[in-house]
């Protein structure tokens, strides 16, 4: 069995609705229950090394919180990973707010607890191509401003390096770029998602068209099913054979806490339940 999941934000202050509840639940609500939800996966589904765990990029949240406050908040759910590892696979695609973790993972030199860490993942799953990536990719091509993947990155680890850093994080994130040249890239980088993708150029659909191009193969290498993230709108589209893993609780509206499992070869839009 193969679980996917993305967007789950651990350390952000943000607040946001849960299915289920009917109410607004904060981060510090959220946080314990991923943890939950990680023994859960690991008693339903992840019990041999056939058995794989994808995250698919912003498990942490290092742009809203400093770094060592979210790793210290969630230990308890590095701990239930590192359960699912000692008997199955753990794959780690970084994703734009938690893009700083690769270097860590590389400083350590040690693959106890995640397999791989990179951008893109390719696998063979019963005879099915996958690609999995986190999806900031396509908002990079989708942004009117500015296509390039580099000055995306650039930003991305700024503000993985910055938050929680004594002075102020923007004049590091100026200092990385030329504002007078991208003045309006950076204030749309500063949004939220939802604000960045359903705004006034309605880059959402732009992304999602992107992700489903029969031409998709020049920018992601996907020949045959892409998994992705990062918009934190869940679908499966079989004709495309595009999926996305939603997101947990980000949506902004009474959204579900989003999983994907991956079996048959095909891929399957999942919620946790509380």
């Amino acid at each position: 069995m193969i679980v996917v999941v993305s967007d789950v934000h651990l350390g952000s202050d943000v607040g946001r609705k849960c299915r289920g509840t009917g109410r607004a639940c904060d981060d510090l609500d959220l946080d314990p229950l991923f943890q939950t939800f990680v023994g859960y996966i690991g008693k339903e589904y992840l019990h041999t090394k056939e058995d794989r765990l994808i995250l698919l990029g912003d498990i942490f949240d290092f742009w809203r919180k400093d770094a060592a406050e979210v790793m210290i908040e969630n230990q308890e759910a590095v701990s239930k990973l590192r359960e699912i590892a000692s008997r199955s696979v753990i794959n780690y695609i970084v994703g734009n707010h938690d893009y700083s973790i690769r270097v860590m993972w590389r400083v350590a030199n040690t693959k106890n607890l995640f397999s791989t860490m990179d951008k893109r993942l390719h696998l063979n799953i019963e005879g099915e191509d996958y690609t999995f990536m986190h999806g900031h990719q396509f908002e990079v091509l989708a942004n009117p401003y500015d296509k390039s993947e580099k000055l995306y990155d650039s930003i991305s680890a700024m503000l993985c390096n910055s938050a929680g850093v004594t002075g102020s994080a923007a004049s590091a994130i100026w200092a990385a770029i030329d504002p007078e040249a991208h003045l309006d890239y950076m204030k749309s980088v500063k949004k939220s998602t939802s604000e960045r993708l359903k705004g006034k150029h309605n880059a959402m659909d732009t992304v999602e068209k992107l992700a489903q191009s029969k031409s998709r193969s020049i920018y992601t290498g996907a020949d045959g099913w892409l998994v992705y993230g990062h918009t934190h709108r869940g679908y499966v589209d079989e004709d495309s054979r595009t999926a996305n893993t939603g997101s947990w609780g980000r949506d902004g509206n009474d959204c579900g806490l989003d999983y994907m499992i991956i079996e048959g070869g095909k891929p399957k839009l999942c919620s946790y339940e509380i």
